[in-house]
Formats: C-alpha cells, sequence, structure tokens
C-alpha cells in the first residue's frame, strides 16, 4: 500500500475503527517511525478526546424508560425465552454488518480530516500575511534608496556646474541641533536645498525656506521632514538669486505664505 493511502487511514485509525489488514499494514508502516503519519494521528487524537466534551449535557425525561418498554411491548407483544446461541448459529451473519460502523467511521473522519486542512490553511494565510507585510516594507525602504539615489545623482550633476554655490545654514535658538545647506546658481536661479534635525512641525504647519535679497524675503518653497527631521527640497525658480543676501526657514501654516510669520529655525548668510 502506497504512504498516500497508508496516510488516509490516519483518522480512521485514530477513531480506533481500523481492522483486519488494514489495521496490520498500517501498524506495521507506524513501527518504521513514519514522522508524517505519527504525527496525523496525535492531531486526530486530540480532535477526537475534544469531541465529547463540545457535546452538550443532556438529562433524559422521568418517562423515557417506561416509553421504551412500552415500544418494546408494542413490538414484541409475546416475548418468551429466546435461546440467543441457538438464534445466532440458524442466522447467518449478513454481509456487510459486521462493518455497520464503517460508514459512520469514514464521515467522522472526513470531517476531522476537513477541520485539520482548514486549520493549516488558516495557518498558512497567516504566514502569507506576515511575509506580505515584511515584502511591503522592503519595498519602501527600496523607494526610499531608489529616491535618495536619484537625488545624490542630481545633486553631483548640479554641483559640478560652474557658478553654482553653497551656504550653510545654521540652527537658531528655536532648533540649536538643526542644520541646512543650499546649492544654488544665480546664473540658473536654481538651488537644492538639505535640511537635518529639525523638529518634527505640528499638525497644520510646514517648513518654508526664504530667499533674501534687498532685505527682503521671497519665498522659495514648502518642504517636510521625516522622523529624523531630515528635508529637502528642489528650487526650480529661485527668486532674486543674482541678489542674495541671505537664505532662512521658518515654520509656517501648511501650503506656506507670501511673507515669513512664524518662528525662524534655520538662518544662513553668504
Amino acid at each position: 500500500m502506497s504512504h498516500e493511502k497508508l496516510s488516509e487511514l490516519c483518522s480512521i485509525y485514530a477513531l480506533g475503527a481500523l481492522d483486519g489488514e488494514e489495521l496490520r499494514e498500517f501498524e506495521a508502516h507506524l513501527k518504521t517511525g513514519c514522522p508524517l503519519c505519527g504525527q496525523q494521528i496525535q492531531e486526530y487524537g486530540e480532535m477526537v478526546a475534544s469531541i465529547p466534551e463540545a457535546l452538550p449535557n443532556v438529562r433524559p425525561s422521568q418517562d423515557l424508560k417506561e416509553r421504551l418498554m412500552a415500544r418494546l411491548d408494542q413490538a414484541v407483544p409475546n416475548r418468551g425465552v429466546v435461546d440467543f446461541k441457538s438464534a445466532a448459529k440458524a442466522l447467518p451473519a449478513a454481509p456487510g454488518r459486521r462493518r455497520g460502523w464503517f460508514p459512520w467511521a469514514c464521515a467522522v473522519a472526513a470531517g476531522l480530516a476537513l477541520v485539520v486542512s482548514l486549520t493549516r490553511v488558516s495557518s498558512l494565510n497567516r504566514g502569507l500575511a506576515e511575509q506580505q507585510e515584511r515584502l511591503n516594507q522592503q519595498l519602501e525602504q527600496l523607494k526610499t534608496l531608489q529616491r535618495l539615489l536619484s537625488a545624490e545623482k542630481e545633486v553631483t550633476q548640479f554641483i559640478t556646474k560652474p557658478g553654482v554655490k553653497v551656504t550653510p545654514l545654521a540652527g537658531t535658538d528655536k532648533s540649536p541641533q538643526a542644520a541646512g545647506q543650499i546649492l544654488w546658481s544665480a546664473q540658473e536661479k536654481k538651488a537644492l536645498f538639505y535640511a537635518s534635525k529639525l523638529p518634527s512641525p505640528p499638525e497644520g504647519k510646514t517648513y518654508q525656506l526664504w530667499i533674501i535679497a534687498n532685505n527682503k524675503p521671497f519665498d522659495a518653497g514648502v518642504f517636510s521632514v521625516d522622523t529624523q527631521g531630515n528635508g529637502f527640497l528642489k528650487v526650480p525658480v529661485l527668486s532674486e538669486a543674482d541678489k542674495a543676501q541671505k537664505f532662512a526657514v521658518t515654520l509656517e501654516p501648511a501650503g506656506g505664505v507670501p511673507q515669513p510669520t512664524g518662528d525662524m529655525h534655520l538662518l544662513g548668510s553668504l
């Protein structure tokens, strides 16, 4: 008998409903130490043991015995002494009656197999969900790395152009640990800005970069920061770049404002 067919007999064996040649062959297989069949028998055995505990306690009615005896009287009105030994010899056992338990055992075994299968499928689904979550996290990390590499490439290309200047920005008393750096070109009127260690802005607030020229502030754009306080801003058009005197970062309402109104967090002079 193949191992697949032997495996199908595990649930029937756990019920104690296996006999004959199948029982002998199955037990001989178990003596070989098959771990798969041994595990299945243990799982089925535990499940069979738990079935009685799941059944509700039902108390029989007080007149049950009387009703049973009345039905017996109706079925056998003239009861007498019966020689069961003689009757057993006279009436040969009907073929198949000896195994009348088999359909019931198969049904229970099939139910147990279904429960075990559903349990394993549920466990497999949980494992797949966890793997999918880890994969999503790795994809997000990859996207972040790609953005950083793209930004680094853009900075490298920009900084090698003639006329590009680098101006550092220092943290004010509002953010003493913060720092920034702006790469800008007066000829192209473009800039790339980096910030680090800025506090996370409150809800409804954002950071805004300013260029101060002729003692007047000009909007250079808004930017957000990550959990580490790092921010990046690409300025495609830097107004009054040829007249720049200072660069500053303030905390403003979300979306930015035409003129600075909030606290200054970074400041850098030429």
